[in-house]
């Protein structure tokens, strides 16, 4: 039995999804397109704790889910003082079912 020892200087795939809040699979689409580097030791992605917070502090990468949500609010704030009327996201969705299934309703026999 091989026994690998991981450097305390890098984190695993799941590790680096819980430090930045993301799921294990965008970590992966990150690493899979070249734009966060890892290291594969065996099966498994580890990535260097400096690479991650480079990574992570690259302007228009969001830090956290946290970052995300304060400019989601701003951007609101911002649109709603020039007059921009809110959508309603749930509102739209049952529209659309509607047309469609009343679109299936009339095709039908």
């Amino acid at each position: 039995m091989m026994i690998i020892k991981v450097n305390e200087n890098r984190v695993s795939v799941r590790e680096a999804a819980m430090e930045c809040g993301r799921n294990t699979e965008t970590i992966r689409r990150w690493i899979w397109s070249g734009k966060l580097p890892a290291e594969k030791l065996g099966n498994q992605l580890f990535i260097k704790k400096s690479d991650l917070k480079v990574f992570l502090g690259k302007d228009g990468e969001m830090k956290n889910i946290e970052d995300w949500l304060i400019r989601a609010k701003a951007l609101r704030e911002r649109m709603k003082a020039r007059g921009a009327t809110p959508i309603d996201s749930g509102e739209l969705i049952r529209k659309m079912r509607e047309e469609r299934t009343d679109g299936l309703e009339q095709s039908m026999p």
